[in-house]
């Protein structure tokens, strides 16, 4: 087993010095996100950009009709479901979808992994997100794009196994994301360029008694996303009581409510809100 892991870890600290080998964000991604950041940009511009990619046109427009963002009257045109869903959205799906697609996996055992991820990053991010709603936090879409990208090394770890014929077990994957995860990930959006407060978000993301200043910040709504993620998913795994971590005491009285299961209340409340937000995935 520590051979095997020995080799394992050879693969993963190659990609870290050769950072060509982790994935691009594709160029009509850019374009879009550039385009989405100029005032200027008109809806009928962008959603001339977005046409070039089918795939993410249908996308949009199935989240048009979706229940999480369903109207009376359904937008019939790509330019009318941009001003339906609005900018900030049309951000959030567009780099979702970039992700996944950037992370398509071949071998039927890194698939299944990166399965299992996936759902769990879409948990995690639902949980930020209603959370946040509940606190009127703005801007709401933030928050889902800065959790489902805080966990991105552990796609990445993956994608180091792409073309190898090496494919670590479940046990051995997790292992590697507690090692080499967070370093992956603030490798790989340094290259993507973007924002320096989703790079916080990685490197912040888990730890539970980080000083994060008074007020309730964007690293907070997505500490207790993860932390509520993990207990759903893996009960037994070792956690601190909630009402410890710094997050959880940074909430307003009437939320900050922890269940016997030392799950967040609020959690349980707003489990078919969740399950809504999961689905805008």
């Amino acid at each position: 087993m520590l051979e095997d892991y020995a080799i394992y870890r050879t693969v993963i600290e190659q990609v870290l010095r050769e950072e060509e080998q982790l994935p691009s964000l594709p160029t009509i991604t850019m374009k879009i996100r550039t385009a989405l950041n100029q005032p200027s940009t008109t809806n009928k511009q962008l959603a001339q950009l977005i046409k070039a990619d089918p795939s993410l046109t249908a996308i949009l427009l199935k989240y048009a009709c979706s229940p999480l963002y369903r109207t009376r009257v359904s937008p019939k045109s790509l330019t009318e479901v941009i001003a339906h869903l609005g900018w900030e959205t049309v951000d959030r799906i567009v780099m979702s979808h970039s992700i996944k697609s950037l992370f398509i996996m071949q071998s039927p055992q890194l698939k299944k992994l990166f399965n299992i991820a996936w759902e769990r990053q879409k948990l995690k991010s639902a949980i930020s997100y209603v959370i946040a709603k509940q606190l009127q936090y703005r801007p709401l879409e933030e928050v889902l794009i800065a959790s489902l990208i805080s966990d991105l090394g552990t796609l990445a770890v993956l994608s180091a196994f792409k073309s190898r014929k090496e494919v670590p077990s479940e046990t051995t994957y997790y292992t590697l994301c507690k090692e080499y995860s967070k370093s992956l990930g603030i490798v790989l959006l340094k290259k993507w360029s973007v924002s320096d407060h989703y790079i916080e978000a990685v490197r912040y993301s888990g730890q539970w008694q980080e000083d994060t200043g008074e007020t309730l910040k964007l690293i907070d709504l997505i500490n207790l996303g993860l932390f509520s993620a993990i207990r759903i998913h893996s009960p037994k795994a070792e956690l601190p009581l909630i009402n410890t971590i710094t997050a959880f005491r940074k909430l307003p009285a009437k939320l900050a409510v922890a269940s016997n299961n030392n799950e967040l209340e609020l959690v349980n409340q707003h489990k078919p809100d969740i399950g809504l937000a999961m689905q805008s995935f």
